[in-house]
């Protein structure tokens, strides 16, 4: 009788083990899917507390920005297809951390932290190199502070 219920709960061990260890593998793959929502908020949270550079007063928390990655999550179009939806996500999360960040800055700033923010993406896409980005900064820097 003991050996048969010992028998009975490794067997129902083992198979909650399987069903576990396909549900990690199900999120594992969901949340690689979502990298590049993290990847377009890790740009965009960086290149904001890069801009302190330009001016002490563009000091942010990250608090704040996680609010923003939130409420973009929350707020995007929602979609079943995860390809939409990322695109979604990265689209509102974007515009939104723009115009919030926008909104904070001097004037003759602005541009500068748009010029920054196409090209860090563009950077990240492959569209130009790591050179071409810091010859670019290096040239064009001194003009636009």
């Amino acid at each position: 009788m003991v050996l048969h219920n010992t028998k009975s709960t490794a067997q129902d061990v083992s198979n909650k083990l399987h069903i576990a260890s396909e549900t990690e593998r199900k999120i594992n793959g969901a949340r690689e899917e979502y990298r590049p929502v993290a990847t377009r908020g890790s740009i965009l949270y960086f290149l904001i507390t890069d801009m302190t550079v330009v001016s002490c007063m563009y000091q942010t928390s990250l608090r704040q920005f996680l609010i923003l990655f939130d409420m973009s999550m929350n707020k995007s179009e929602h979609s079943n297809n995860p390809k939409i939806r990322i695109g979604s996500i990265i689209r509102f999360l974007t515009l939104t951390v723009w115009r919030n960040t926008c909104r904070g800055f001097y004037e003759r700033h602005k541009f500068l932290f748009t010029l920054l923010l196409a090209m860090k993406v563009d950077l990240q896409c492959a569209h130009i190199s790591h050179d071409e980005f810091m010859k670019f900064i290096k040239v064009s820097g001194t003009y636009m502070l």
